[in-house]
């Protein structure tokens, strides 16, 4: 049995020995995807995904909780004119820029994925927003890269507990506290999550 499976075995018992019966909900655009505490995947390991799209044909979405030590100044010069921080979005492109919004249907081509959370549009109407103090910039997220599954991989993976779905909090999404993000969200599942939201990366360290 690898070290992932006895983890997930291990978790599926502690709820069973606690009586908790997880209570999470079918994925779907604008919801969050929660990796699963032990899961053994350096790409995903404890981060908070936002699913911006979600279809029989495959699912789209974002890591919110990973910033990188570049920013859209440095990446591509002149193409913003204020110097945003950069989000590792995902391993799929990452030649790709994408970003997020909450300036809603200002900017043309931006498709609603929540309540008051947009995403993509035309890029070049956000320096207008900015100048013309519409918007300001704590009101976008830019990523590089996406995070996506083909049909059904998403689901597959789910089944597996390789991730809880919650509903999506605006204010989550927008958040700098990064490195507190995927432990609010686990804890806010419930006492019964409490103890997972704080265990070690590894639980061997206990």
């Amino acid at each position: 049995m690898s070290k992932y499976l006895f983890l997930q075995n291990k978790i599926l018992q502690a709820l069973d020995l606690f009586n908790v019966t997880p209570n999470f909900i079918e994925p779907q655009k604008g919801r969050l995807l929660i990796s699963e505490p032990f899961l053994d995947d350096p790409q995903f390991r404890r981060t908070v995904v936002l699913l911006t799209d979600y279809t029989d044909e495959g699912s789209v979405g974002f890591v919110l909780n990973r910033l990188l030590a570049i920013t859209t100044s440095e990446l591509i010069p002149n193409l913003l004119e204020h110097n945003f921080p950069l989000f590792y979005g995902g391993p799929v492109e990452r030649d790709t820029l994408h970003f997020i919004h909450k300036v809603g249907t200002l900017i043309t081509g931006a498709q609603e994925i929540a309540d008051g959370i947009f995403w993509g549009g035309d890029i070049d109407m956000v320096n207008d927003l900015l100048k013309r103090k519409i918007a300001s910039p704590d009101e976008f997220r830019f990523f590089v890269g996406y995070s996506g599954w083909v049909a059904d991989q998403l689901t597959d993976e789910i089944a597996d507990k390789a991730w809880w779905v919650t509903d999506v909090n605006p204010e989550i999404i927008f958040d700098d506290d990064l490195e507190n993000m995927w432990k609010r969200i686990v804890g806010s599942l419930g006492k019964d999550y409490a103890y997972m939201a704080n265990s070690p990366d590894d639980p061997t360290w206990n």
